[in-house]
Parts: structure tokens; sequence; C-alpha cells
């Protein structure tokens, strides 16, 4: 019997310990349009973005002008990358000009929607894209909410598009990204912030950072966010495509990464 309890706790003492739970790393970046050198900026985005080597990435202002020779702007990006594009605009497919946001993915893409956020004439919409992220289905939402400072009324209306969205495709861990054109903590967001932890706020809680470049004409504010719904804990969090590379500025926004943790 001695022999038998010392046996089992060798046993117990040289079993391996579980796997940590599987993370997801998620960026967002509002990419300029082609305003400035896109060429450039291109470059330095898609071997930035090449290294971290995300699982999503989530862009706002995407441009496609068939006019002027450009095409869409998160497909270029997609293809130098080996990702899948979900993109969606306002702009028919018809359209020479097409502007809207985008979701880049590594993983499976298993289905794909999107709507247009209220009022019409904002040209704001919603894209959603339920991804295989190792066999555990995510919902990611690309945003790109009403831009005056005096526009909290409208980015309300914004919000609840977005949780009606949730609300409508339930049934999977979700994130919702992209840029708010307000700080996480504005009052048109908490709706939002009551369902869903802000990734960077909460892992550097009143940390004085600008998601916007100021050398470029913007007042200091942090307006890009990844908002991780329950049961996405955020593990770790910062800015990237931050600085100048070779004096190309990637954007005149700067790209916040995050990683975040299923249960």
């Amino acid at each position: 019997m001695r022999l038998l309890v010392l046996l089992l706790f060798l046993v117990g003492c040289t079993a391996a310990p579980p796997a940590p739970a599987p993370t997801v790393d998620v960026v967002t970046l509002n990419l300029w349009n082609d305003q400035a050198d896109w060429p450039a900026r291109l470059g330095v985005i898609a071997d930035t973005l090449g290294a971290l080597r995300p699982d999503v990435i989530v862009l706002q202002e995407v441009l496609q002008d068939s006019a002027k020779g450009l095409a869409n702007q998160a497909e270029t990006l997609g293809a130098r990358l080996g990702y899948a594009v979900v993109f969606a605009s306002v702009d028919g497919p018809d359209r020479a000009k097409r502007y809207g946001n985008a979701i880049l993915s590594r993983h499976p893409v298993l289905d794909t929607n999107w709507v247009r956020l209220r009022p019409l004439t904002d040209y704001r919409v919603a894209a959603h894209a339920r991804l295989d992220i190792g066999g555990r289905p995510l919902d990611v939402v690309a945003t790109h909410l009403h831009h005056t400072m005096e526009g909290g009324a409208i980015r309300a209306e914004q919000v609840a598009d977005l949780l009606a969205l949730l609300d409508q495709t339930a049934g999977a861990r979700w994130v919702v990204a992209g840029d708010y054109n307000a700080p996480a903590d504005a009052p048109e967001l908490s709706p939002l912030a009551d369902r869903a932890a802000d990734a960077f706020g909460t892992l550097h809680p009143g940390a004085a950072v600008s998601t916007l470049v100021e050398a470029l004409g913007h007042t200091p504010r942090r307006i890009d966010h990844v908002f991780a719904g329950p049961g996405l804990t955020p593990e770790a969090a910062r800015l990237v495509l931050a600085e100048p590379v070779g004096g190309v500025q990637p954007s005149d926004h700067r790209g916040v990464w995050v990683r975040l943790r299923w249960p």
C-alpha cells in the first residue's frame, strides 16, 4: 500500500502542467486613405505588421479609386501579408471610388456581414467577420464612428447599431475595434464599455498616450480602441506603427496592438 501511494505521488509530480489557454492578437489602424506617400507608407505598414503577424488586423479609412489607379488598399495589404480580406463600404462594388473599413485575417473566415450605421448620411459602416481561430469562433467587428467633437449623440446612435449587430450575431466571443473618434470613457461609448473591456485602458489605466500623431496637426487623444467582449481577457497592449521609419510616418494615427486570452 505504501509503495502504491509513493508511485501515485511520483506520477503526480511528473505530470505535465496544463497548457495555457490560447491567445489572439488584434491590431487596429486607421489607414489615412491615400494621403501623403501611400506606396512608401504601405511598405512600412506591411513590414511592421508582417513582423508582428497578428491574428486579426482591423483597418479604417480604406480607399479604392480606380480613376486614380488605386487598388483597394486593404486587398493590397492583405495580398502582401497573405491574409484573407473582408471589406465593407456604403459605396457599391460597381463604384469607381469606394471608402470603408476592412478586416484582415490569417485564419479561415467562416462568415461575413456588414451594416450601415445611422444616420445614413454619415457614410459609416460596421464590418463583421466570424473567424476560426484554431477551432474557436471569434466575431470581429470593424468600425469607424462619427468624427466631430460635438457629435456625441451621433456616435451614441452608432454604438447602438454596433450592439444590435453583436446581438444578431451572438454565439461566439467577440471584439469590436476601430477609430471611435472619442476616448474609451466617453459617455456615448458607455453602452459598449459596459459590455466589453477597453483592452489598452484595462492594462494601462490613466496612461497619457495619444493614438493621433501630433506632428500632423492633431490634438493628442486616444480614440482608437479594441473592445474585448466577455470571456476574452486583455493580457498585453501597446501602440504600434507609432513613429516614422526612414522618414516615413505610417499614418496620421498610431496603431493599437493587443493580446487577448481565452478562458
